[in-house]
């Protein structure tokens, strides 16, 4: 069968129309072709149009965010370095729990170097903050105010901390060019915190 006979014989009812009634028609022809295209192409297409140009933005945004945090690697790890650096030296002025009684021992024979005489020197028990431990010392020592001054000089220069702190200080009514000085020696210790084991 011939294929344009077929559409001829299809458009052949047509021939008899009127000239405004196929215009007409064709015309709504076209219209549904257009409302269709319309609907099934144009509209999608211009929804994935403005998606794209969504996700075009945001990642530009991302890109300009990521290129600041990168031109300041460099800096931040400048401040990385000088923040372990900073740690390290502070760790290095706490002593450890096994250095307590040596650094103890030192303190008693600065006070001595200084010409100072203990009574007391008992360390209390320590208390532990957050990520540190205090660890006290009573102490009550004769001397004079020269002598003292040059105790604390001496402790003040130690590598480890060391506060002395809640001074007293009082004549001694037998000489009174001794002073009887009661207080505390106070130095601090890390504490290594430890995660809690969850309970089985």
């Amino acid at each position: 069968m011939n294929l344009d006979a077929l559409n001829l014989d299809a458009l052949r009812p047509l021939i008899p129309l009127p000239m405004a009634t196929k215009l007409a028609g064709l015309a709504v022809v076209l219209v549904l072709i257009a409302v269709g295209y319309y609907t099934a192409v144009w509209t999608p297409l211009q929804e994935d149009i403005a998606n794209e140009k969504v996700q075009v933005e945001h990642q530009r945004v991302m890109l300009r965010k990521n290129q600041r945090l990168a031109s300041n690697i460099p800096k931040k790890k400048e401040e990385y370095k000088q923040l372990q650096k900073q740690l390290k030296v502070a760790l290095n002025m706490l002593p450890k729990k096994s250095q307590i009684p040596d650094l103890l021992e030192s303190v008693t024979w600065a006070g001595k170097d200084s010409g100072l005489n203990f009574t007391t020197f008992k360390p209390s028990k320590e208390t532990v903050k957050s990520i540190y431990a205090e660890v006290p010392v009573s102490l009550d020592v004769t001397g004079s105010f020269r002598q003292l001054l040059t105790f604390l000089k001496r402790v003040g220069e130690m590598p480890r901390i060391v506060d002395v702190k809640n001074l007293s200080l009082a004549v001694d009514s037998a000489n009174k060019g001794v002073l009887k000085i009661k207080g505390q020696a106070v130095t601090y210790r890390f504490v290594q915190t430890q995660k809690k084991k969850r309970g089985k």
